[in-house]
């Protein structure tokens, strides 16, 4: 994540600088709808949130640690259906309707055998594991509410995006894939009771690009994005918050 950030920022910052020489164009139409697409990197951030009755703060924290060495992102979509309305030839408020898979996946560090090379009742079976591979799947309904800040009059010009996503959670899946001793693969699929997850988010976004002016009613918007969630995503003693970049592409037509 603090790797990732700074590039995004650049990549932000080169975009806001691109502009056309061409010879400016009529004002966009009052209000546009459009389709938008982004895949996307996702992870998520770890928090302690509480102390379970037996454990202690250096135990999450540890649990924490472990996680973020085995832990990896995963890519992600989000495709909107947006419709947006001309406030001014600068600013715009745009909504919509949409869906998100977020996921993020962890493998086991190391050999992972129950117990030891040694049962106690002698060496390991091929029923022993020796890796486990999980993947954790989310699937949201999205409604985004927000602001787009346009910079120039030409057929090229820079945009700042910037509002929140409200996320419905509707399917939460956990993928398991575990390989014995004998290189035999076994792969689990289990659908999570949403109930134990917070069913609804906020997802503060912020994107910096350009917007393709084709004609006065249709333009190719192209657009690094970043998000996160600003609620607790589960109320256990390590919660956590689900966290994506993306690059955005969107069709917009005026009418």
């Amino acid at each position: 994540m603090k790797k990732v950030l700074p590039l995004f920022f650049i990549i932000l910052a080169t975009y806001t600088s691109v502009y056309s020489s061409d010879g400016d164009k009529k004002p966009f139409k009052r209000v546009y709808v459009g389709l938008s697409f982004t895949p996307e990197v996702s992870y998520h951030y770890l928090v302690n949130n509480y102390i379970a009755p037996g454990s202690s703060s250096s135990n999450n924290q540890s649990i924490i640690s472990m996680d973020n060495h085995q832990g990896s992102p995963q890519f992600g979509l989000d495709a909107q259906f947006k419709v947006g309305i001309n406030l001014t030839h600068w600013l715009a408020i745009e909504s919509g309707v949409g869906y998100m898979l977020a996921q993020y996946k962890y493998q086991s560090s190391g050999p992972l055998t129950f117990g030891s090379s040694w049962t106690g009742t002698g060496p390991i079976t091929a029923t022993d594991t020796l890796t486990t591979k999980e993947k954790e799947i989310y699937q949201y309904m999205t409604v985004p509410i927000g602001l787009r800040f346009s910079m120039g009059h030409r057929k090229v010009r820079g945009i700042i995006a910037a509002g929140v996503d409200l996320d419905f959670l509707f399917k939460q899946k956990e993928t398991t894939t575990q390989t014995d001793v004998n290189g035999a693969i076994s792969n689990t699929s289990t659908t999570v009771e949403t109930k134990n997850f917070n069913t609804f988010n906020v997802s503060p976004y912020l994107g910096v690009g350009i917007d393709c002016y084709f004609s006065p009613g249709a333009v190719l918007r192209l657009m690094p994005v970043a998000q996160i969630q600003g609620l607790k995503n589960i109320n256990t003693p390590i919660s956590e918050y689900l966290w994506n970049v993306g690059f955005n592409v969107a069709f917009l037509f005026g009418l």
